[in-house]
């Protein structure tokens, strides 16, 4: 199966955004919450398709990067306002586009 530039993109950016202090896990897409219930194993928040699931890329008509959400769950013994300041940085270095260009959402505090 080939992969497609979105994809790898969002891989790249969730590795990235892991690395940064205070980033617990990416919150997973619906996709991998039904997965995870099937599975005869447990799945980690690090599992195979889950952290990509958490970054959406938009694609501009030229198949440019126009925008990245980014969807994180922080520690608690983190603010989540500088955790999530830095992941848009590290996300929109990844992704080599503006900050501006990157929203994050923090879904949750763990």
């Amino acid at each position: 199966m080939k992969i497609r530039p979105a994809q790898s993109l969002s891989q790249t950016v969730a590795e990235s955004v892991l690395a940064v202090p205070g980033v617990a896990c990416l919150r997973p897409g619906l996709r991998d919450l039904l997965l995870r219930t099937r599975a005869t194993r447990p799945l980690t928040a690090h599992g195979p398709a889950a952290p990509a699931a958490a970054v959406f890329v938009t694609l501009g008509p030229r198949g440019t990067v126009t925008g990245l959400r980014v969807d994180i769950v922080v520690r608690a013994r983190h603010q989540a306002v500088l955790t999530a300041r830095a992941v848009r940085a590290a996300a929109a270095e990844a992704a080599s586009v503006p900050p501006e260009a990157v929203r994050v959402n923090v879904t949750g505090i763990v």
